[in-house]
């Protein structure tokens, strides 16, 4: 017994650094820290999502001009067909992002919450 004591003073002495006692708060951050990332990316990327989807809403009157100033020089018909499908469909899409985002955030802050 004495000597385990002994034993434990000489480390603490001659250690090379400052000892240092874990704390269990930061150990438990650390362990939960873990689990909350894949909930807040979930979350974070449905917020993104609708002003990415409402840029692409542009692509409508660009593509539209683009298929009209197509006979000039540097300017193609088929990029412009292509912006003018994508803007076609990218209102679409933004109502899909809108209504989808509550329940994304919803479920990535539940994730957040329901710990393991």
């Amino acid at each position: 017994m004495i000597a385990s004591i002994l034993m434990g003073l000489t480390q603490l002495c001659f250690a090379e650094g400052p000892v240092v006692i874990p704390d269990p708060r930061v150990q438990v951050a650390a362990a939960a820290q873990k689990q909350l990332l894949p909930g807040l990316k979930r979350a974070g990327n449905s917020i993104i999502e609708i002003p990415r989807q409402l840029g692409q809403c542009f692509r409508l009157p660009l593509g539209l001009l683009e298929v009209l100033l197509s006979p000039l020089p540097d300017i193609e018909f088929k990029e412009g067909v292509g912006d003018l499908g994508s803007g076609i469909l990218a209102p679409f899409k933004f109502c899909i992002a809108v209504c989808e985002m509550p329940y994304e955030v919803y479920r990535g802050l539940g994730d957040v919450v329901k710990l393991k």
